[in-house]
Order: structure tokens, then sequence, then C-alpha cells
């Protein structure tokens, strides 16, 4: 099965938290997917240094058949989405058909995560909700790994008009295992 990531795990260093393998950036395959687009919504309870209980607002899919989203595609065995499920926990999986992926042939479906329970989107007007600026930096950290198209159209669709006021600073997850997925990884050794 192949899983569409369209936030962290276009970071060849956030994506390998998520697997026991190790992945090349041969393996993170820019896509365009069609019928989906990025919306900054997901709210995750984070803590920052200085403010704790915040909700976070990180990226979310959201159907839109008029639209595109860019990112990548990564071939997951059963055993890494599960592990992906964790990291990812207010998430709900959802397809995307192969043929609605443009830019890479396909054999299978792919999986996206995508925040549906409505209690876990932002709504503009909400307060103690903030975009985490190292969330962003993880982000724009992996454009260097990719061609000058498929940045240009992420900065467009992602990084710009912000619905949310962004917060400087260190965060962690208030979930310890999510927190554990998402800074440390799954492999012990590190």
């Amino acid at each position: 099965m192949y899983l569409f990531g369209f936030g962290s795990l276009i970071n060849i260093k956030s994506a390998q938290k998520s697997f026991k393998r190790v992945l090349k950036q041969e393996d993170l395959i820019p896509v365009t997917a069609k019928g989906v687009k990025k919306v900054w919504n997901s709210i995750e309870f984070i803590d920052f240094e200085d403010k704790a209980n915040v909700n976070g607002v990180f990226l979310n899919l959201e159907i839109d058949e008029s639209s595109s989203a860019n990112g990548v595609v990564v071939k997951v065995s059963d055993e890494e989405f599960e592990l992906l499920k964790l990291r990812e926990k207010n998430y709900s999986s959802v397809i995307i058909k192969k043929q609605n992926i443009i830019g890479y042939n396909l054999d299978d479906d792919v999986i996206a995560f995508m925040t549906t329970n409505d209690s876990k989107i932002a709504k503009q007007g909400d307060e103690n909700c903030y975009i985490p600026s190292k969330y962003l930096d993880l982000l724009t950290q992996s454009f260097k790994f990719y061609d000058d198209a498929f940045v240009e159209k992420y900065k467009e669709e992602t990084l710009k008009d912000f619905p949310f006021e962004l917060k400087e600073g260190s965060y962690k997850f208030s979930d310890p295992l999510q927190n554990k997925l998402a800074k440390e990884g799954v492999n012990e050794s590190k």
C-alpha cells in the first residue's frame, strides 16, 4: 500500500521516525493528488515551553473535487502503517484512488491521513489555536530535496494566508506516545 504525505512526512528526517527500515529520499515520491486540498485546521494538543495546553494547528486534507494537493507517496507495509497510525492518532484513514495521483504510476490506491472529527478541527475565531513555527521549519527544511516546481506549488498551497497565529518556540505533543513517535521515532537506538 502507499501513503500520501503532505505535511511532516515530506521531510525525510521526520518521516524516518515512523519507520524501522532506513528510508532514502527516493522512497518519498513527489506527486499531486486530485480531489483534495491542504488546509490549516487539524488540532493536536501541544505544550510550548512558555505556554501549556495549546491547540496546535497542523496541516490537514479536505475533500475538494476542484482542487489538488502536492506531497509525496511512500510504499508502506501493514506494520509501518500501524506505527504511522499511532503517530497520526487524530487523523482518519481515507483512500485516494490511484487514478487521482499524478506524477507516478501506482499499482494500488493511496491512503492519506485526514482529520474528520469535528472536535479536532480548528475554526476561524477559535481561541488558543497556534500554528507552531517549528512545524513550518520542518516543512521548509525538506525543500532542498525537491524540484522548483514542487516547492513553488507547495508554498502556494500551504505557506501563505495562515488562518491562525504562528507561535515561535519548541513544542511537544501532550500525548506521551505521540510525542515519542514524532520527536524520537520508533527505533530505540536513536
